[in-house]
């Protein structure tokens, strides 16, 4: 049976836009997709699936994981495509498909990697049935897109077909309860660690109760937010089991040992992580579990790991300059979890510290009429910067004076707040001759910012320094 017409023409269509997309030097992720689905709506129903089609989605952390999971099969022989630059919501599925197919249709190669937002799974699921499911966890989100973990987990849950495998977060009481239609589930968890608390961390918990029954919950330790080990006192619901441990992290150097309980012996590796934190070393778990399921060996994998295939540094980023740090550390705009996690990992580190926060708006902040709704601000752990140790911060673009007012119920004296319009305001005012490092903290829409701003002030610590 041959396929639609309608389908051939959208496919055809798709295919034009995208090779003068290519020729005029522009990546339009997902114009294809766009083109397609106005031509065939059903179009995702009508295109060939890949043999083997991975999706990873969660909260935080599915950008690196997916590319993880991807640079890892590629590094192995595995032929395969992964939607890097198509986009993450239907169109960019739609468009990594329409890059991999031939002119019939037919997908060339036999394994897709993607990325896929959460709240698209209604768009997206009923139309392919994929082999492996990763779920990273689940929390609150951005205000005007994602609502609250339960319906994004909703959305997912109901989503997922009964025949697909899932690799789950055991440490997330939200997300481990994924699809309960779904007969084949793995697990994945990291064993207590020194840096344990014994609640969860944060002014917000998304976990504020069993999710089951609405009792109390009862923690035996917690490793960031909401994810740990904890017990209902009322029915009893508790973590899965996990297959898959992450019991022992070398900081010296950089090692991860993970235990696989699901294979006979329980067998432990240890695995390269480039860029140690507790998030990266979720998302590298995560990877590893899920191209183990894929076929691939423990010792395949770890040397990868240590020949060039990591986690990159582009999300954190550590320079010295005359005796002085610049550190440029991710966030994920309109997030309060990722932006806390960030200033969570500046005040870990020692010495005194200036602040350039060039948060969602960053980009948008010649056009005030664009931001976004500030209530996030709320959900972020501001309380943190009240430390002796920050001498100043400096606000960037349209919504600094709700940051400033954040920063002021925080207990963040006036005298260290500045705002500032744009990053080069922000380079010139700061004093990074007054701190042991300055950090920029950024939304990842604004990486290239964040990198100009960096280079600027490594140029006015190396003037300083040759006045001195």
């Amino acid at each position: 049976m041959g396929f639609p017409i309608r389908f051939r023409c959208a496919l055809a269509a798709s295919k034009l836009v995208r090779g003068v997309l290519r020729k005029t030097g522009h990546v339009g992720g997902q114009l294809p997709g766009v083109v397609a689905e106005k031509v065939d709506p059903d179009f995702l129903a009508h295109i060939p699936m890949p043999e083997h089609l991975v999706f990873v989605s969660g909260t935080n952390g599915k950008t690196t994981t997916t590319n993880l999971i991807a640079d890892i099969l590629f590094d192995n022989g595995r032929m395969l495509v992964t939607n890097r630059a198509g986009g993450n919501i239907g169109t960019g599925i739609a468009s990594t498909l329409i890059a991999n197919a031939d002119a019939g249709g037919h997908q060339r190669a036999d394994t897709a990697v993607m990325e896929l937002d959460e709240i698209c799974f209604n768009e997206v699921m009923p139309y392919v049935d994929p082999e492996l499911v990763v779920v990273t966890n689940l929390y609150s989100d951005t205000f005007t897109r994602s609502a609250n973990p339960d319906y994004v987990f909703s959305v997912m849950s109901r989503n997922i077909s009964p025949d697909t495998r899932l690799v789950l977060n055991a440490d997330d009481l939200i997300s481990c309860r994924m699809a309960p239609q779904t007969k084949s589930r793995v697990y994945y968890a990291i064993a207590p660690q020194p840096e344990d608390t014994k609640e969860p961390q944060g002014i917000v918990c998304d976990l504020p109760a069993c999710p089951v029954c609405g009792g109390s919950l009862e923690y035996d330790y917690a490793h960031f937010r909401h994810l740990g080990h904890a017990r209902c006192t009322s029915c009893g619901y508790t973590n899965p089991e996990p297959d898959y441990v992450l019991t022992k992290v070398d900081h010296e150097k950089h090692l991860l040992t993970i235990e696989e309980r699901c294979h006979e012996g329980s067998p432990a590796h240890e695995y390269y992580l480039q860029s140690l934190s507790i998030t990266n070393a979720y998302n590298l778990l995560a990877a590893i579990v899920a191209v183990r399921e894929m076929g691939l060996s423990a010792e395949e994998i770890a040397h990868s790991l240590e020949h060039g295939i990591n986690i990159t540094t582009e999300r954190y980023q550590a320079r010295s300059v005359c005796d002085r740090r610049i550190v440029t550390i991710a966030s994920k705009g309109e997030n309060g979890t990722a932006t806390s996690v960030a200033l969570q990992t500046v005040m870990s580190e020692p010495g005194t510290k200036a602040l350039i926060m060039l948060l969602s708006d960053g980009h948008m902040a010649e056009n005030a009429d664009e931001v976004e709704y500030p209530g996030w601000l709320y959900l972020t752990d501001y309380e943190l910067l009240d430390d002796p140790s920050v001498k100043e911060i400096v606000l960037v673009g349209a919504t600094a004076d709700e940051q400033a007012l954040r920063l002021r119920l925080a207990g963040v004296p006036a005298e260290k707040i500045t705002k500032v319009a744009g990053w080069e305001d922000a380079v010139n005012a700061v004093h990074p001759m007054e701190a042991d490092a300055t950090y920029i903290a950024f939304a990842v829409s604004n990486v290239g910012i964040a990198g100009k701003a960096a280079d600027a002030l490594a140029k006015r610590i190396e003037e300083a320094d040759g006045e001195r």
